[in-house]
């Protein structure tokens, strides 16, 4: 596989499993009740958000909040096809935010603020290189009901929004016209629209995961050449680099709130295990876990394994049931997708209520 397409093709698969989606094992009964955010939450029949009578699929992937709530959703395309939106729920009414030109191989929300600001990113199949598929990723964001493609400096490509704060200001990360080796952060700033800006400090290889209420940005350090991962936040101009977790050479970060982050660790032996960075900076294993993909202010952390919830440190009964579970709010009601028969139909956007 030529370079760029390999590293295109390597960032497009990072954007999509950066949406930290929970698979749920197939299951008869509703999930089981657990304890969430210190009180008892009976996690037990998806509630459907409201979507458009032609689409046919979706989910959440990003929340900001409760009741905001963003993703995607498919809509019939052509004969026979389906093509993605994305979606904006906001105090229970449904905005198909639609998609941009040249999105026609896929689209995806990687973040959404309480004013309704949609960011991510679309990709689209510009030819062929030796049988590969030669692919072009960018950033979009929503303004108003509609999407819109953001700029980027010349030269660069492979570009995704990844992460946008109260303020307006988005994150995302992709590759330079000087160096297809390595990612680097991009910003559009809120006060200055049409622009965009390259922060300094940050590690090179940053891949944007999050952005904390203090503007703290969460960022994985991924170094191609050497294979390594490194997890680190940004605030200001500074980098600081996170603690190894015990027994992994590498690790990185897949989302931040109130101070904490969760990810992964990898052994030499390329074992995952589920990571939390608490307040008190040091890694920590989560008992059960692959991954940790969500959290909330509450602590309140979502991941994968034979695990799937914690309240910090401690496991809580895994939820199951057809469908998957992709972020968590601050009353930590969990979003994502579910079947709306059981599993008959495809799965469709979802929340389970902390009752």
């Amino acid at each position: 596989m030529p370079n760029k397409q390999r590293i295109a093709t390597s960032l497009l698969a990072a954007a999509l499993t950066a949406t930290g989606t929970t698979a749920l094992a197939p299951a008869a009964q509703a999930a089981p009740a657990a304890q969430a955010g210190g009180a008892a939450c009976g996690y037990r029949q998806p509630t459907h958000l409201p979507v458009g009578q032609d689409v046919t699929a979706g989910t959440v992937t990003a929340t900001a909040g409760t009741g905001v709530y963003a993703g995607t959703v498919e809509v019939p395309s052509g004969s026979s096809g389906t093509k993605k939106h994305a979606a904006l729920w906001t105090g229970g009414a449904y905005t198909d935010l639609g998609t941009v030109a040249d999105a026609e191989d896929g689209l995806w929300v990687r973040g959404v603020n309480s004013s309704g600001t949609v960011v991510g990113g679309a990709t689209k199949v510009v030819g062929s290189t030796e049988g590969w598929p030669q692919t072009e990723n960018y950033p979009v964001r929503s303004r108003g009901s509609k999407l819109e493609r953001l700029p980027v400096p010349a030269g660069a490509h492979d570009v995704v929004a990844a992460a946008v704060t109260e303020h307006g200001d988005i994150y995302g990360y992709g590759y330079g016209a000087d160096d297809n080796n390595y990612t680097k952060v991009y910003m559009w700033p809120a006060d200055k629209p049409g622009t965009v800006l390259e922060p300094t400090g940050f590690p090179r290889g940053s891949e944007v995961e999050g952005v904390d209420t203090d503007g703290t940005v969460a960022v994985t350090a991924v170094s191609n050449p050497a294979g390594t991962w490194r997890p680190y936040v940004w605030r200001d101009g500074v980098a600081k680099a996170l603690p190894l977790p015990s027994g992994a050479p590498n690790a990185a970060v897949s989302a931040i709130s109130d101070g904490r982050l969760v990810g992964h660790g990898l052994t030499a032996d390329f074992g995952y295990f589920a990571v939390l960075w608490d307040k008190d900076g040091k890694a920590k294993k989560l008992p059960g876990g692959q991954d940790a993909t969500a959290i909330n202010a509450d602590g309140l952390i979502l991941g994968t394994g034979k695990t799937n919830l914690w309240q910090l440190t401690q496991a809580k009964p895994a939820l199951d049931g057809r469908g998957s579970l992709t972020t968590i709010t601050t009353d930590s009601t969990i979003a994502g997708s579910a079947p709306v028969d059981g599993g008959k139909s495809a799965d469709l956007p979802a929340l389970w209520h902390c009752n």
